[in-house]
């Protein structure tokens, strides 16, 4: 095993033990104070617990006194709990601004106390349970895995759990009563919060068990708390989940034991064992539990209450066919709502070719910063080969059909209403899009999903590679052709179309543009990296275009980018870019490129480079125009009708045909960053956390989903006026980031750290009382770092973070600004202010690059040059910061580049 692996191991075992560290010092500080307390009746924990309150009185959760003791800036920030990484940084932001997250699946109090020993799992007969049953239990012996004994599954062995059933009856009173007397939370917390730690974790079932054992020991007698898995299991009702095993010869769901269409007998038993099946997870209970236990339903009216323009395309509801669909459809209604939907193959195992595909999607309707969190699992497929589409997908069309037609009612403020629902959007790339067309992939002839252009097959190295040279005509594909083409199959040219595709028969749906042009798989993990490799790739040594030779010179420009947090990966060398992933092709591509290649490339490639480097950035934008829609237009032909004649046809690829489809997506669909893979792969990343070992691994990612999302659900009510450090514990485990120890919320904006009390002095009091137009008191408290609408600003002065840069901001008016530091102050009324404390540029943001290739101009709007000499101190309101830049230093000056939105997470 490498250093690097050994290192890599240390950190997570290190992050896991500081995890059950402080989800345990709670419950252990307060039992010792229940047994050391001279009052039986518990007054010490009490007066701990007025101590708390009164820390928290301004109902900041962690929030601390320190703060308004005058303890020193830079000392607090030593002792500030930082985060450990990016992605968990930004869950915290989101968390701590998002007071309407959703959570997927909601509770019903009384499934607590049901008697829930066996998933509730449809199944044809009483074999069929068996079988699962035996699948659970027997693992996957038959795949060729190695057995181990703690499997993550729900294998109620017994064993010595042998308490009778009044033992293990819970009823809501005991969940919402006290852990023990005198305890800071209560039972049904105390069960939430070790389920969700033994999930996030992937704590098996052996190590759950001696959880429990280790907390009976450290607990009071009168504890309620179940001492065995069996009893602690009994408490939780995961949602339904259908299993299904299919043929292995022609993929049809069995019936009895039996493939219709082969007319053969199979042993269940023996296909499980060989991965012959799929899950499948009614997608009508996830969407009603979620919109009647959480903020969705309120969430849903985002589509009326957003600032809108009919000049410009900000969202999916901007899009030429969705108002088209409202239009024909009963979408336009209240309450109705549409979905964006996505299926990709996921390696599981490195030994093996066995993976999983996830079908995942999400609600378009509900806000952008909700809607990327907010997963539906609706399917799991499992096996070393690819899913049948007609197999695996029938289900969830099946269910669409409904959804679509009839409906599902649900409770809305005491209020029964209805929800029609459509799939309108797949967001995948080429070749599952392909799967779903059922046409010839990108490599055969009529393998664009757009047009029909036939592609050629060239010479390149020792073999043959299908490409795609620039035709000013081509016929586009519709939705209509591609039906014929699907009943003609055989009896004349279909253009590439195999046969029927059941997504032919999902409502509303087009076969054609209902599938959008995925800017991760085709721009940043296509056309980016190929063009990296032609630069960079010793085998073209001998091109115009190569570069190789100063890559050295290039990482020594690299180094010098500070990227804000919105940008969860430092910029690494390019000699690495093999192991790139997609985010940090996309920040290549839009900050770092355009400034370390300028006069490294030759000149008529780099001109060349910025036709895809504008259009790329202006087609991600939170609010695109209708005249910067049709000059992306313009840049994307440029740029595909030039890439042949400057690289040569061998490398007219099929990513770089599909750039001329690009606009249309956003024409039809609004900007890159609504419908992205970028959320789904998230998705699928957190999915391959939910198991451990190598037993029964769909059935542990499908439960344990379910079960983290009734964590979650139960969480909605349970932790309803919890004390406040059981609630910051919670959203810790639950959430999976590191929670910091000082945090304070001021309108709207969260201040992170002690801050230091301190007199105004007489510029700063005038400067405030200036912008506020009102007197302020004397005292303020100051911070160096602050969260405002999701995005994490830092003063000058913040002593962490240095390779990072989010002191630099674009004001709402255009100009630039430094941030000195923030303050909240009080004016005389009592009224709380959070204030912005910055110094603006002296001189006005200046364009850095601009191109001339052939007849087109093109300007790179989001790269600026700005002075290093700032102004006056002034004060301002943290909503007038609206952006924020990827910064590269020089002596003299400083380049900024511009975020295109702060929507898109990696």
């Amino acid at each position: 095993m490498s250093f690097s692996c050994l290192t890599h191991i240390m950190v997570v075992i290190k992050h896991h033990i500081k995890l059950l560290i402080s989800f345990v010092s709670p419950f252990l500080k307060a039992s010792l104070d229940y047994h050391t307390s001279s009052d039986a009746t518990g007054a010490t924990v009490d007066s701990e617990q007025s101590h708390d309150e009164h820390a928290n009185c301004d109902g900041v959760v962690g929030a601390s006194m320190d703060s308004e003791n005058g303890h020193d800036v830079e000392n607090s920030d030593e002792e500030e709990g930082s985060l450990n990484d990016e992605p968990e940084q930004q869950a915290l932001y989101d968390h701590t601004t998002s007071e309407s997250d959703s959570t997927g699946v909601s509770l019903d109090i009384g499934h607590i106390v049901e008697d829930c020993d066996e998933a509730e799992v449809s199944l044809d007969d009483e074999h069929e349970q068996q079988s699962l049953d035996d699948y659970t239990n027997s693992g996957s012996e038959g795949l060729g895995f190695e057995h181990h004994s703690s499997s993550h599954t729900d294998d109620y062995d017994g064993g010595d759990d042998t308490t009778s059933d009044s033992e293990q009856m819970v009823n809501d009173d005991m969940m919402r009563s006290p852990l023990y007397q005198g305890a800071l939370v209560t039972l049904g917390q105390t069960i939430l919060l070790l389920m969700a730690f033994a999930v996030i974790v992937g704590l098996t079932q052996d190590g759950l068990q001696t959880l429990l054992q280790i907390l009976s020991l450290i607990l009071p007698q009168d504890s309620h708390l179940p001492a065995t898995k069996y009893l602690f299991k009994k408490l939780f009702k995961t949602g339904k989940y259908d299993f299904h095993v299919y043929c292995p010869k022609c993929c049809c769901v069995l019936e009895n034991n039996a493939c219709k269409r082969c007319h053969q007998d199979f042993d269940k038993n023996e296909l499980m064992k060989n991965g012959n099946f799929f899950f499948t997870l009614p997608l009508i209970d996830q969407l009603k539990h979620s919109l009647e236990t959480s903020n969705l339903g309120e969430s849903l009216n985002y589509r009326k209450t957003r600032p809108t323009n009919p000049d410009t395309i900000s969202d999916i509801m901007d899009g030429k066919l969705y108002k088209q669909m409202c239009k024909d459809s009963n979408l336009k209604k209240d309450y109705s709502f549409s979905l964006t939907f996505n299926s990709d193959g996921v390696p599981i195992f490195k030994s093996s070719s066995f993976s999983i595909w996830p079908l995942l999607c999400h609600i378009n309707e509900l806000p952008p910063n909700i809607r990327k969190k907010t997963m539906f699992l609706t399917g799991l497929w499992f096996g070393p080969k690819k899913p049948s589409i007609s197999t695996f997908f029938r289900p969830f069309i099946n269910e669409m059909k409904t959804l679509s037609s009839v409906g599902f009612e649900w409770c809305s403020n005491a209020k029964i209403v209805k929800s029609y629902v459509y799939a309108i959007i797949c967001s995948c790339d080429s070749v599952a899009r392909a799967m779903l067309q059922n046409i010839k992939q990108f490599n055969g002839k009529f393998g664009c999903n757009w047009c029909l252009h036939p592609g050629e097959r060239v010479e390149k190295g020792k073999g043959h590679v299908q490409v795609y040279p620039f035709h000013e005509e081509v016929t586009e594909r519709s939705h209509t052709d591609m039906i014929k083409y699907q009943r003609n199959v055989g009896t004349g040219e279909n253009f590439g179309v195999k046969g029927p595709t059941p997504l032919s028969s999902l409502p509303f749906f087009d076969i054609v543009s209902g599938f959008i042009v995925d800017s991760m798989h085709c721009i940043d993990l296509g056309v980016m990296r190929q063009l990296s490799t032609l630069w960079f790739d010793s085998s073209f040594h001998k091109e115009p275009w190569y570069i190789g030779t100063r890559a050295n010179e290039i990482d020594r420009k690299i180094e010098q980018f500070q990227p804000p947090s919105n940008i969860t990966r430092m910029p690494r060398s390019i000699l690495t870019r093999a192991y790139w992933k997609a985010s940090e092709w996309r920040a290549f591509l839009l900050f770092y490129a355009p400034i370390v290649l300028k006069s490294v490339l030759p000149r008529r490639f780099f001109e060349h480079f910025l036709l895809l480097c504008q259009a790329v950035y202006a087609l991600q934008t939170t609010c695109i125009t209708q005249l910067e829609l049709f000059y992306a237009s313009q840049h994307l032909n440029e740029f595909v009708l030039n890439f042949e004649t400057l690289y040569g046809r061998p490398h007219m690829t099929y990513n770089v045909h599909i750039l001329l489809h690009l606009s249309d997506s956003v024409r039809n669909w609004g900007p890159l960053w609504c419908y992205s893979a970028y959320s789904f792969e998230g998705c699928n990343g957190f999915l391959l956390k939910l198991y451990n070992g190598t037993q029964s691994v769909p059935l542990q990612i499908v439960t344990s989903f379910l079960l983290l999302k009734e964590v979650e659900s139960m969480g909605k009510v349970l932790m309803q006026n919890a004390h406040p450090r059981v609630q910051q514990l919670f959203d810790t485990v639950v959430d999976g980031f590191n929670a910091t120890k000082h945090v304070r919320r001021v309108n709207g904006t969260v201040f992170f750290g002690h801050g230091c009390s301190r007199a105004l002095d007489l510029y700063e009091k005038d400067a405030v009382e200036q912008f506020l137009e009102n007197p302020v008191k004397d005292q303020a408290i100051f911070y160096h770092k602050a969260v405002y609408n999701s995005q994490i600003f830092l003063s000058i002065n913040y002593r962490r973070k240095l390779k990072r840069d989010n002191t630099l901001v674009r004001r709402s008016d255009g100009s630039v600004c430094q941030i000195v530091g923030f303050a909240k102050v009080e004016s005389h009324t009592g009224c709380e202010h959070a204030l912005c404390l910055v110094r603006k540029c002296v001189s006005k943001p200046r364009l850095f690059l601009q191109g001339y290739f052939g007849e087109s101009r093109c300007q790179i709007k989001h790269v600026m040059s700005i002075s290093s000499e700032f102004a006056e101190l002034t004060v301002l309101d943290l909503s007038q910061l609206s952006d924020k830049f990827v910064v590269y230093r020089q002596e003299n000056s400083c380049l900024v580049c511009l975020l295109p939105n702060s929507l898109e997470r990696d």
